[in-house]
């Protein structure tokens, strides 16, 4: 294979990396998002599934633990460790990291969608006072159990896909209740995204991407030359 057809693959690689690095910054204040990291693969296919190998989009989903940040709201909640929020939405059972819950006007546990918090008994609905949410995810009300959140998690968490607004599906896994749950109240996960980090990898992505350039530049100039002279000698 000649340098300019490694070249462009590692140039289309290189705005793949950087689309997703983008991402991540984009994503940097959003509470629970979870960072993705391009994944490339070392060996060539076969000639027609060529052009799909080189558009085809690869990352991994890391779900390191953000740190948290201490709001006092008694309606946001963190996850430390392991876990998921399940929420109903109408496009069924949907699941997050992100706490930030109100109170809709029929006193529903939300997300900022208005989707509503699934607990042992179902949606979850605060009648009354003040809210207590333990570690474990029972839920009080002015000292009352009124029910305990569903925290979730999954065998294989490769299978969890991103949907958009801090949402993730699941096919073709079983859920799995979290033996050990822990909910902070009154704290939010922040992105496990570091900025610093995001923009040196972004950075060599650019410069990557240029050297790439500049080789098929290269190749271009001398293929050129090289039918001049042909052209030339006949």
């Amino acid at each position: 294979m000649n340098a300019k057809i490694v070249s462009a693959i590692g140039a289309i690689r290189q705005e793949t990396r950087f689309d997703i690095i983008s991402n991540n910054l984009s994503n940097s204040q959003t509470v629970g998002f979870k960072r993705d990291i391009p994944i490339f693969r070392g060996v060539l296919p076969h000639q027609q599934n060529f052009i799909n190998y080189l558009f085809k989009s690869e990352k991994a989903m890391s779900f390191g633990q953000g740190e948290f940040q201490k709001t006092g709201n008694e309606f946001d909640l963190a996850i430390d460790g392991e876990g998921f929020f399940k929420l109903n939405t109408p496009m069924g059972i949907r699941y997050t990291r992100a706490g930030n819950f109100k109170l809709d006007p029929s006193k529903t546990l939300t997300n900022n969608d208005g989707f509503p918090v699934i607990g042992k008994n179902g949606v979850i609905k605060v009648e009354g006072g003040k809210i207590i949410v333990e570690t474990d995810g029972t839920v009080k009300v002015d000292g009352n159990i009124i029910d305990k959140i569903d925290l979730v998690s999954f065998k294989d968490l490769k299978a969890i896909k991103k949907e958009g607004n801090n949402l993730f599906s699941v096919e073709n896994q079983e859920e799995r209740v979290v033996e050990e749950p822990k909910i902070l109240q009154g704290f939010l996960e922040s992105s496990n995204v570091n900025p610093i980090e995001e923009m040196i990898e972004l950075m060599e992505a650019f410069r990557t991407f240029e050297s790439c350039m500049k080789v098929i530049q290269s190749q271009d100039e001398m293929d050129s030359k090289a039918v001049n002279e042909l052209g030339r000698i006949r």
